[in-house]
């Protein structure tokens, strides 16, 4: 019974697993599908970092939006009030502008060495 199943058992060697096409084909289709499946799995953890970074984007854009809003309510509430020329010429005279009918002075002691 040993020697019968020696002839009926057929020995494997890789010449003759890569001569049959069906073989070929087998290790094709796996060879295609492991990199299929390397490459979107790449892609996928690129798509979850560019998630993240744009996540983290719109969270300081949306801050930035909140902080403009509260300095346009505040605009608006002093173009309302009725002291809005003493509020605009406050400002501009921050900025260094003065009425043409100013006579200005200037300190220049301090700035000597």
């Amino acid at each position: 019974m040993n020697e019968k199943m020696k002839k009926t058992r057929k020995s494997f060697s890789f010449k003759s697993f890569f001569s049959s096409k069906k073989n070929i084909s087998f290790i094709l289709i796996t060879v295609l599908l492991i990199g299929a499946f390397g490459y979107f799995g790449i892609k996928t953890v690129n798509q979850n970092s560019d998630i993240s970074r744009l996540e983290i984007q719109k969270q300081e854009l949306e801050q930035k939006l909140e902080e403009q809003e509260q300095d346009n309510k505040e605009l608006q509430a002093v173009l309302d009030n009725e002291n809005k020329d003493d509020y605009i010429e406050q400002k501009a005279r921050e900025k260094g502008y003065v009425k043409s009918d100013e006579v200005v002075f200037y300190d220049i002691s301090s700035s000597v060495g």
